[in-house]
């Protein structure tokens, strides 16, 4: 090790297997793992399932800290070290085949400052742990994002906690860090009417515009409940309010039948 040497910050995604589950019950499945593997937060949705985490290590270089991060998760589902590797043009590491054990698929790990910009373009965005939504749906439909808080501290008690806006939503997303998430699905209504079907009692009602194309309309209820109704293609932004941006989103053509 080398003195005075800056840690390396680094992120992981752990994929795990999707199956065809709801998205809820996707969530529920997989919960109490990622709160076993220490995870900063996990993502659903009709495509992936994810477990996302953070380390900061010290190491001789960028390529064994990346390693040394990945060892528990390549034991615990059964990869080869070898199985794990890191190239140096793009600066992250990956595993090369499934592992012997389920339900893990596939792991990465990035700087923790990386960007997706022509290495995410050219090696393959779906692959990489940013948390970006992206979804195409059609433009006659309208996404929604319903993000709220839970007293918790773990993702499986909050959860737990998520079970009565589960219930109400079915949403065909979701993302979830320890004490809050954020759950997407396509609104029946416009947005006070989708405001009362959820209970979300009186509330301020505002706008985000950025051009004429988009343009999200918002409605925040007293305990800070937030729900955006965007039309048609939503936005890429990292700026979320309450939550950390969820990463790449799905609906299915199926969805809802």
């Amino acid at each position: 090790m080398t003195k005075g040497k800056p840690p390396f910050a680094m992120k992981a995604m752990l994929r795990l297997e999707r199956g065809t589950a709801s998205a809820a019950a996707t969530l529920r499945r997989y919960a109490p793992l990622a709160d076993e593997l220490g995870a900063d937060g996990m993502d659903v949705d009709v495509e992936r399932a994810d477990v996302l985490l953070s380390g900061c290590l010290v190491a001789a270089s960028e390529e064994r800290a990346m390693h040394a991060m990945a060892r528990p998760l390549l034991h615990r589902f059964g990869w080869r070290e070898r199985d794990f590797l890191y190239a140096p043009n793009v600066r992250y590491a990956e595993t090369l085949d499934p592992p012997s054990d389920p339900p893990a698929t596939f792991l990465v790990i990035n700087r923790a400052n990386q960007e997706l910009g022509w290495e995410g373009a050219t090696h393959g965005t779906g692959h990489t742990p940013d948390r970006a939504l992206e979804i195409d749906p059609a433009e006659v439909e309208v996404v929604a994002r319903l993000f709220v808080a839970a007293p918790a501290t773990t993702i499986a008690a909050t959860v737990e906690a998520l079970e009565p806006w589960l219930a109400r939503v079915e949403p065909a997303a979701v993302a979830v860090d320890p004490g809050r998430a954020a759950l997407l699905f396509l609104a029946r209504a416009d947005l006070r009417t989708e405001g009362e079907r959820l209970g979300l009692g009186a509330v301020e009602v505002g706008r985000i515009e950025a051009d004429a194309d988009h343009v999200i309309e918002t409605a925040t209820a007293a305990d800070g409940t937030t729900l955006w109704l965007r039309r048609g293609t939503d936005p890429v932004s990292r700026y979320w309010p309450g939550i950390v941006e969820i990463r790449e989103m799905v609906i299915d053509d199926s969805y809802p039948e």
